[in-house]
């Protein structure tokens, strides 16, 4: 059974509860969206249509201060040597 988030609502709520911050969202896929925010910087964000609950983000502000900060819920094995196993929270700089 396919799990689809309802990726317009998201881009609904991105663009007018944060208006303030949030230049334009876009949608790319039907299980991904693409912040784009006032200050430069963009949040991509994807959600899985075969697991349920299971969603990654990547906000890349390398044009700002040179980072790039991404989370996966899905416990990787490769990444159990991360403080925060299961979950994957880098800042790269």
């Amino acid at each position: 059974m396919m799990n689809q988030v309802n990726i317009k609502r998201l881009r609904e709520i991105a663009e007018v509860e944060f208006s303030d911050i949030v230049k334009e969202a876009m949608i790319s896929d039907v299980n991904e969206l693409r912040i784009m925010l006032k200050e430069g910087s963009f949040i991509d964000i994807w959600f899985s249509l075969k697991l349920v609950e299971r969603y990654s983000y990547h906000w890349e502000r390398r044009a700002i201060d040179g980072t790039v900060y991404r989370h996966d819920n899905a416990p990787h094995r490769r990444w159990n040597r991360v403080t925060t196993f299961p979950k994957f929270l880098v800042g790269v700089k």
